[in-house]
């Protein structure tokens, strides 16, 4: 055998690797399936997650290691390679790198398919930060192997921060918007979200780096930057506890007499209505002499938040409220004028 070695030529050896390289990769491909099966049968997805997303760079320092044996069978008969050696040897951290990079992306998968409690937004979030951390410090750490000075890069890179930040500012605002977007949650992905003057309004859909979509009831997507949330006051409806109902209705009046009664009649309909939260204020009173109308208001809060359900609650009682009006002999009243007209002298 050693004699077999000896005598054997770089390209033969090359070969060799070859035919081992191959005999690896099968072998390997067939554990991995058989590790698979296994897996199959447990309870959670997440050892499926992890071994599709090793199993590639696996198979590839196979390769790396072939490529690696033969460039140094071969450097002696082909000078030039002797260069190509020195860029090989720290192809490993590229691999090892790029398994790790698959590895969080799997876990990440996992976590937003997942059932449950997951705030997927703030998983995409940690997930992006702790892969630009590593390949910040893998680039680091190649530049000092190829003699940088890590203290130069860093002073450096401070240097063109400013720079970039004078020359980006705006969407460095975006993007620090979005950050702040995922630490404090003044909304996630499915709120409804609202600004005081009704200008931005709609469901959010997904929350980026730099803008969050929103799917306004009309069906288009308005994208926003995330800068503008941090100038902006914003409303979150669909974390309402209650919602609230105001409405003020206006009778004739020639209806006054019936006014208190009216009144009455809708606090015993609030009182006894299930979908109204008895334990915030509730109140039926007389608003005011309006020009053509003897108001009163209806303020009380639901139980029910959900805009379909909510609005078919309101228009239900509206109804009982009108229904108790004609009860009474009385009318809704609409803008009338009285127009007198001086008879000629």
């Amino acid at each position: 055998m050693n004699e077999f070695l000896q005598n054997i030529t770089p390209i033969q050896m090359t070969g060799v690797l070859l035919l081992l390289a191959i005999i690896a990769h099968v072998a390997l491909g067939v554990i991995l399936k058989q590790i698979i099966k296994r897996t199959a049968s447990t309870k959670t997805k997440l050892d499926d997650y992890l071994i599709n997303a090793l199993s590639a760079p696996l198979k590839l320092l196979i390769w790396y290691g072939w490529l690696y044996f033969s460039l140094h069978e071969l450097k002696a008969e082909i000078l030039t390679l002797g260069k190509v050696v020195e860029y090989v040897d720290i192809a490993p951290i590229f691999i090892l790198t790029w398994g790790i990079l698959r590895l969080i992306s799997s876990i990440e998968s996992f976590m937003l398919e997942k059932e449950g409690n997951v705030d997927k937004d703030s998983v995409r979030l940690f997930t992006r930060l702790i892969k630009m951390l590593i390949v910040f410090a893998i680039v680091l750490g190649v530049a000092q192997y190829f003699g940088y000075s890590a203290t130069s890069i860093l002073t450096l890179g401070g240097v063109g921060g400013i720079v970039l930040g004078f020359a980006a500012k705006d969407m460095l605002a975006n993007i620090f918007g979005g950050l702040m977007i995922q630490m404090d949650k003044p909304f996630s992905t499915g709120d409804w979200i609202r600004t005081t003057d009704k200008s931005i309004e709609g469901v959010v859909e997904k929350i980026g780096w730099r803008m969050t979509r929103i799917r306004t009831f009309n069906k288009n997507p308005l994208y926003v930057p995330n800068g503008i949330f941090s100038t902006i006051p914003i409303e979150t409806p669909s974390r309402m506890t209650n919602r609230e109902i105001y409405v003020v209705i206006g009778i004739r009046y020639d209806d006054i007499a019936q006014m208190k009664s009216i009144i009455e009649k809708v606090e015993n309909l609030l009182a006894d209505h299930e979908h109204i939260n008895h334990n915030e204020a509730c109140r039926v009173y007389f608003d005011s002499f309006n020009a053509s109308s003897l108001d009163f208001a209806i303020w009380a809060f639901s139980s029910v938040t959900a805009g379909a359900k909510f609005k078919k609650i309101k228009g239900n009682i509206l109804l009982d409220v009108a229904d108790i009006i004609a009860e009474h002999g009385a009318e809704i009243a609409y803008p009338t004028q009285t127009l007198h007209i001086q008879k000629p002298a």
